[in-house]
């Protein structure tokens, strides 16, 4: 399975790379572009010849073992986005081969799975997008999304009648991953804000009646904190950045990684506690 038979070096293979719009496209922009400079077929031994460029350094820079991964994992996506949009598809012993060689080019090992502190966003930077964003609908997200430490698809799934306003708060009731629910608790002005602005029917957030793109809408926080704060993030930047300022303020691990759904406190741990040391630690 050295090529992907049936599937030919083609302008419109290299197009059917790049077709979905999701968070590996530009990365598969990127293996797109090596292909072409190196008069490459679309194939598994142009991804291993793909693989060991990422491993070479370039002009005393290397990349590192999370931009690795994520470069190989947006060419894999979008080359399975190819194979599994021809004619081979049908054929399980095909798939299953196709599925197999894809397994040999392996992904690199990270010793921790921790956030890196460097993409945890502090009050005064997330505050800085929400007062100068031009984007308000992003400033709105955002203010939301580091207030309460939502996914992004909770949030645009959150019903009106998911809601219910009490004495000196809102609380609502949160569909998680797998299903499972959860209370959070949200400032009765920020919600009343939403409101206002949104207008909404069925959801909380909701424009012209529909509900918002998750994609578009974690886009276009991109583009806002790269404008305003030169830095690369995402709309789960906002999550993590809540997470951190919570334990930082309670030291309740428990308490937090109920509150933000995850399955177990090691989740929570592994993510947000930090237990490198750092130059200020060592002098």
């Amino acid at each position: 399975m050295e090529t992907l038979k049936g599937i030919e070096n083609s302008q419109y293979n290299y197009n059917l790379l790049l077709t979905t719009k999701d968070a590996y496209n530009e990365d598969a922009k990127q293996f797109v572009l090596f292909l072409k400079a190196n008069r490459l077929p679309i194939s598994l031994e142009s991804l291993k010849e793909y693989a060991a460029y990422l491993e070479k350094e370039k002009k005393g820079i290397r990349y590192s073992a999370n931009t690795y991964n994520k470069r190989i994992q947006g060419a894999k996506e979008r080359i399975k986005h190819i194979f599994y949009n021809s004619p081979y598809a049908t054929n399980k012993v095909a798939c299953y081969r196709f599925d197999e060689a894809l397994k040999t080019i392996k992904l690199k090992k990270i010793n921790s799975v921790s956030v890196n502190r460097d993409l945890i966003l502090t009050s005064n930077e997330v505050y800085s997008i929400i007062n100068n964003s031009t984007d308000k609908t992003v400033s709105l997200f955002v203010e939301f999304l580091f207030a309460t430490g939502l996914r992004i698809s909770e949030t645009l799934n959150i019903l009106l009648t998911d809601m219910k306003k009490e004495k000196n708060k809102y609380t609502i009731r949160i569909l998680g991953k797998g299903k499972k629910e959860r209370d959070i608790y949200v400032s009765i002005p920020l919600i009343e804000k939403i409101i206002k602005i949104n207008n909404g029917s069925l959801y909380l957030f909701e424009h012209a009646g529909k509900q918002y793109n998750r994609i578009s809408i974690s886009r276009r926080i991109t583009i806002q904190g790269k404008i305003i704060l030169n830095k690369n993030i995402s709309a789960h930047t906002l999550r993590h950045s809540f997470a951190t300022s919570m334990l930082e303020k309670t030291n309740n691990l428990k308490g937090v990684s109920k509150y933000l759904g995850h399955s177990s406190i090691s989740t929570t741990a592994n993510l947000y506690i930090h237990s490198e040391l750092s130059f200020d630690d060592l002098f």
